[in-house]
């Protein structure tokens, strides 16, 4: 079964990675012609300047890729939908972020920052104004600055949060009250039931990797190189641990996201946007909870952790002492800063990712 199993993985692999390199040339083109491409940050290094304008989205075509391919040959309502279904609504609001930032570009504002931002202001204006919750939105709209997407680049923080954070809440729902779980394993311990913490952590948990894969995706190669690891990593504990559904579920990912390295790798061609990142964060955190190894997966996604808390780090140690942490946030930012080529900085990092992938393993298996 063992090697069967493996055989139909890699055919899974195989048929992935297959469809995406047919259809990744097709949809750069398709980007290119519409001119959907992506806007760099003013304050960014002078070497980004020249990527203003390449094609971006890039993570529709994966996600679509993995989407087909488990759909249609491995369904599995646990170990497969209840992952992909997370990480469709996870790419719809990477998807409406993407498109907010295109077509502003243009003039005309997404739907959801105009329409919705409009209605919802007009209602609650004068409820706000004269109510303690109205210091509480001002409270958390200030807190949410500190990772750092302005107001004039596709949707503002704090609606982005307020999304993700029903969608984290629907997880922390389901699998508590729904499928039952209340507990975390953790190494030579075991099972460790705590109870109605558990949905608080996977809350903060999902919302975490979720803005940490996006801070990661500032270099060619990089967030889609790390994802990698992770995915090849979930699928060698899935298989030792007897998910095999999941280890299925594993291997299309890693062969859909092969085709796009092969286009982000530097020089890039295209960029997975915010539709990609926010879906290889939703799936890895899926993956983790699912087969219950969330300490785990704080190793196997170290790099992403670690690039994604330095944004907000950045600000907070420059609020209060008025002095900058690094000479640029992300951290991948601050070596780019010191002069180190971006080649050799994705290198470095995927290095790292690699130890800690294996760190990651084998805190899983103890």
């Amino acid at each position: 079964m063992g090697t069967v199993g493996l055989m139909l993985d890699l055919l899974l692999l195989f048929l992935a990675c297959l469809i995406a390199i047919v259809l990744y040339p097709l949809w750069i083109d398709f980007v290119y012609k519409f001119q959907m491409g992506e806007s760099i940050r003013g304050d960014g290094p002078e070497s980004h300047k020249r990527k203003e304008g390449t094609p971006t989205m890039g993570g529709m075509v994966f996600v679509f890729t993995v989407a087909v391919v488990s759909l249609v040959f491995n369904r599995s309502r646990t170990q497969t939908l209840f992952p992909l279904f997370i990480a469709t609504l996870a790419g719809l609001l990477g998807m409406l972020e993407d498109f907010t930032k295109v077509y502003k570009k243009s003039g005309l504002p997404g739907f959801f920052h105009y329409h919705l931002g409009r209605f919802f202001r007009k209602r609650s204006e004068g409820f706000l104004k004269f109510s303690i919750f109205g210091k509480i939105w001002s409270i958390f709209k200030e807190a949410s600055r500190l990772v750092g997407s302005s107001d004039d680049s596709g949707i503002q923080t704090y609606k982005k949060f307020i999304i993700q954070g029903l969608i984290a809440g629907f997880i922390s729902y389901w699998t508590y009250f729904k499928l039952g779980w209340d507990y975390i394993w953790f190494p030579l311990l075991g099972n460790v039931h705590i109870g109605f913490g558990y949905p608080v952590v996977i809350f903060f948990l999902f919302i975490g990797i979720l803005n940490a894969v996006a801070f990661t995706d500032g270099l060619d190669g990089l967030a889609g190189s790390l994802a990698l690891i992770s995915f090849i990593s979930f699928w060698i504990l899935s298989k030792i641990l007897g998910y095999n559904s999941l280890a299925g579920f594993c291997a299309t990912f890693v062969g859909a996201m092969i085709p796009f390295l092969y286009f982000n790798i530097f020089p890039a061609r295209i960029f997975m946007g915010n539709v990609g990142s926010y879906v290889l964060g939703a799936v890895m955190a899926m993956l983790a909870v699912v087969m219950h190894r969330e300490v785990a997966f704080i190793f196997i996604g170290m790099m992403f952790f670690v690039d994604g808390i330095s944004s907000p780090l950045q600000q907070i140690v420059y609020k209060i002492t008025h002095k900058r942490l690094f000479r640029m946030a992300p951290i991948h930012h601050h070596f780019e800063v010191l002069g180190w080529p971006e080649t050799k900085i994705t290198l470095r990092f995927v290095l790292f990712g690699v130890f800690f992938a294996f760190v990651g393993i084998f805190v899983a298996i103890l």
